[in-house]
């Protein structure tokens, strides 16, 4: 099943930078600039209520904060069920945030190059 899902992502690339292809490059820097900046938006404040939300649970706790700039994930299941699913949600936020700024920096860097 492995080798399927690796040839299905292959193809949706192959198939992203075609169509990225028949975008006009001012179009498409401009559409980079929306996404990054909304990705921007919603990722980096969300990053940072996600870090105090993390702080505050693993206080709560009684769990050591070392290594939650780093690895803050790693933490998730020091967590009980309650704060782990609220940390959790703010996790994904913020890494969808990422994503778009990283998808919206690519945008504008193809359609510059």
């Amino acid at each position: 099943m492995k080798p399927v899902f690796e040839a299905l992502v292959a193809a949706l690339i192959v198939g992203l930078l075609v169509a990225l292809a028949w975008i006009p490059p001012l179009t498409l820097m401009w559409l980079g600039v929306a996404v990054g900046t909304l990705g921007a938006l919603i990722g980096i404040p969300a990053g940072f209520v996600y870090h105090a939300k993390l702080w505050a649970a693993l206080q709560d706790a009684g769990i050591p904060t070392k290594g939650m700039l780093v690895k803050p994930y790693a933490l998730h299941d020091k967590l009980d069920e309650e704060p782990r699913e609220r940390v959790r949600a703010l996790f994904a936020v913020g890494a969808a945030g990422f994503l778009a700024t990283v998808v919206g920096a690519a945008g504008v860097t193809t359609a510059i190059v």
